[in-house]
């Protein structure tokens, strides 16, 4: 089966570096192996502690989803990309882009996907018994939560805890970290001594150095352009700002830090913690000295994250001192087009902040996702220069 025959199995449009991996997938692709094995499903019952009634279920989706040959190669080509080969890292396949099994509704095929990444790590990966307690719990919670809430067995949430996590995000100080792959079209070189982010291709600004998704909201156009010798391109300041006009830069003077697959740290940060510059270079730490370890070939050159509360618009609506903002001077913010507005999903509906943001949303100001990162040889010094 060639790979655009595979894709028309899925009911959406597979990650762009899906197809680097199918070749090898399909060359040892045996449709007599099951996804997820009994002696796996065994090991992920009894680690998360699963009920008899949640573990006969897991057992029957698994025994579905082998016995479906869409299911089969499907179910089976997930896992080669998020267990084998890049696990446990760079996986944005979400809950509603599942692929269709008779008999199972989506959230059991994710269920069966995500048991067998689990069982990879309980396994093969054999993490600490403390620091696997956050995908242990997060599985069984989130499988029970789905029998409560829909009255079958399955798993809710798990895309952003378990399959982007490939079963390997753990949780250090007040922060949940996954190895990960920089994303985005931001070039972040170096001189040795300072960072240099730039927008690394033709994007719309506005005239407060935002990144817009429509020509009619901007009042510019980034420009990108390299060879051997040089790039010119309009550089992103500290703070997420795009400067109005591209410059040159000669290579000679700077080169790579980040590109696009770069290995980084991602963080995931739960709510209700104590958000401070202290805190989180505590937890950056923890997780760098932990996964030096635990995955010794993955050599990460910044930590990095993806969120709503790096948006350099929240300076309008928080006072310079609140943790938040403590905490954004301190990173190295890149913004994104995507955005967000009065709703605010992330945040308790009628909050201050959710109230703030909602006025200042009316007032016309678009508040953007932005991505964050803090060199590695940063960490130690994070903070400081930030008050």
């Amino acid at each position: 089966m060639k790979y655009a025959e595979l894709t028309k199995l899925f009911n959406f449009e597979m990650p762009a570096y899906a197809a680097e991996y199918y070749d090898a997938f399909i060359k040892n692709y045996d449709r007599a192996k099951p996804i997820v094995a009994p002696d796996e499903i065994n090991a992920v019952a009894e680690a998360t502690k699963l009920p008899e009634d949640g573990k006969a279920a897991l057992e029957e989706c698994a025994r579905i989803m082998n016995e479906s040959d869409k299911g089969h190669i499907c179910g089976s080509f997930m896992a080669h990309l998020c267990v084998k080969s890049r696990a446990p890292w760079l996986n944005y396949i979400y809950t509603d882009d599942l692929f269709d099994v008779p008999g199972l509704e989506k959230e059991q095929v994710g269920w069966v996907i995500v048991a067998a990444q689990l069982a990879n790590t309980i396994i093969n990966k054999k993490p600490p018994e403390d620091k696997n307690l956050e995908n242990l719990n997060a599985f069984r919670g989130y499988s029970q939560n789905c029998k409560n809430k829909n009255g079958y067995w399955g798993i809710l949430e798990w895309h952003w805890n378990m399959l982007c996590a490939g079963g390997c995000m753990f949780m250090f100080g007040i922060l949940k970290f996954v190895p990960g792959a920089f994303g985005g079209d931001f070039p972040v070189l170096t001189d040795g001594k300072k960072y240099l982010s730039l927008v690394g291709g033709e994007y719309f600004f506005n005239s407060e150095g935002a990144l817009v998704d429509k020509e009619e909201k901007s009042c510019g156009k980034t420009e990108f352009y390299e060879d051997g010798e040089k790039v010119i391109a309009n550089a992103v300041s500290a703070h997420g700002k795009v400067s109005p006009s591209a410059r040159e830069y000669k290579k000679s003077e700077w080169r790579d830090f980040l590109r696009k697959g770069s290995p980084t740290l991602e963080i995931h940060i739960p709510s209700g913690i104590e958000y401070t510059p202290e805190k989180i270079k505590e937890a950056c730490k923890l997780a760098l000295d932990f996964f030096k370890d635990f995955y010794p070939d993955h050599r990460p050159r910044a930590i990095a994250g993806y969120s709503w509360i790096f948006a350099p618009e929240l300076a309008r609506v928080m006072a310079p001192e609140s943790n938040i903002l403590r905490v954004n001077r301190a990173m190295h913010i890149l913004p994104t087009t995507g955005s967000y507005g009065a709703d605010c999903r992330f945040l308790r509906q009628g909050s201050s902040l959710q109230q703030r943001i909602a006025a200042e949303y009316e007032r016309g100001t678009e508040f953007h996702y932005s991505v964050m990162y803090i060199p590695v040889d940063e960490v130690e010094t994070f903070g400081k220069e930030a008050e």
